[in-house]
């Protein structure tokens, strides 16, 4: 969903970007359960980010993705602890 977000941006160095980024921490987020609840938080924070770019809502497509990555990174830390 990151790279296909990157990709319809438009922007071949966002995409260059989104796509080192994830071969940085793959290996890392390999590390979180596949746990469904886990996987439903993730699937629902993803649709709040498509919805508001979908809305043309830039301000807000930024504050669900922080919130996402943000909250990977939450969650990564807490498994890798």
């Amino acid at each position: 969903m990151h790279l296909a977000l990157a990709e319809a941006g438009g922007s071949t160095s966002l995409v260059a970007a989104v796509a080192d980024a994830r071969i940085r921490v793959n290996d890392l987020l390999d590390r979180i359960p596949l746990l469904a609840v886990n996987l439903q938080h993730s699937n629902a924070q993803h649709r709040r980010v498509v919805a508001a770019v979908l809305a043309r809502d830039p301000a807000r497509a930024r504050a669900e993705m922080v919130r996402h990555v943000e909250g990977s990174a939450a969650l990564l830390r807490g498994f890798l602890s």
